[in-house]
């Protein structure tokens, strides 16, 4: 079946390059900031995944949204304390996270190559969701436009997106891969859409795109590395 494959979609975050391992580290010190102010460090934690769920919602993906996260709780924080929060502290955690959006991305040993690599044989489109302006200037800075036909920056990535790129672009399930590290975002939604996928497991996959894979019939893998895929198609 994977001999039929004509088009190959690619995640760009935590797939291509590393992303979630700055929110991760931001979010580390920010907890731990708070904490010395004399709250317990699960209920920040509770706090902070609360209002994430909630942000996301309502505002969308994007680092503008993380940082006003970061924020919000420092303000309700500081709120419920006698004794003063770092507010210098905040700075620093907010300016080193906001360095890594308009930085060159670092990529995932292998990509360029392989991605030129797979140009050869297939047609390459690269599907990411968050603010517009940010992932694109990371597509770009990265070098990986000149390397695909196409790229795709939306909303979000369920079953509705990837019903309507197929529709939009006469693509066949049975002749499309996507390739991604998020269960929820890339693999799932792909597979049950008719797809076939494959699985780049990332270490730090952001917990609001994790969940169980649905493994179905033949048209899923698991790889360790980007550069794996050579070896596949």
């Amino acid at each position: 079946m994977w001999k039929n494959i004509k088009q190959i979609i690619f995640d760009a975050d935590d797939t291509l390059w590393e992303n979630n391992i700055y929110y991760v580290q931001a979010t580390t010190d920010f907890i731990e900031l708070i904490e010395s102010g004399g709250f317990n460090r699960s209920e920040i934690q509770q706090a902070f995944d609360d209002l994430e769920l909630k942000v996301v919602e309502e505002r969308g993906y994007g680092s503008h949204n993380f940082v006003y996260i970061l924020e919000e709780l420092f303000r309700n924080y500081s709120q419920k304390t006698k004794t003063p929060l770092d507010a210098e502290k905040l700075r620093f955690i907010t300016r080193r996270f906001e360095e890594h959006p308009v930085s060159i991305p670092q990529l995932f040993p292998g990509v360029i190559d392989t991605l030129r690599y797979l140009k050869t044989k297939y047609a390459l489109y690269v599907l990411t969701k968050g603010d517009f302006k940010e992932q694109q200037g990371k597509i770009l800075r990265a070098g990986v436009h000149e390397c695909v036909k196409e790229y795709f920056i939306l909303p979000e990535k369920n079953d509705a997106a990837y019903r309507k790129l197929l529709e939009e672009h006469n693509w066949l399930p049975a002749e499309t891969c996507m390739v991604g590290n998020s269960p929820k975002s890339d693999i799932n939604p792909a597979l049950r859409q008719g797809l076939f996928a494959v699985h780049i497991p990332y270490r730090d996959t952001w917990k609001l795109d994790d969940e169980p894979i649905e493994a179905r019939d033949g048209r899923f893998l698991e790889l360790k590395s980007f550069e794996a895929l050579q070896k596949v198609f």
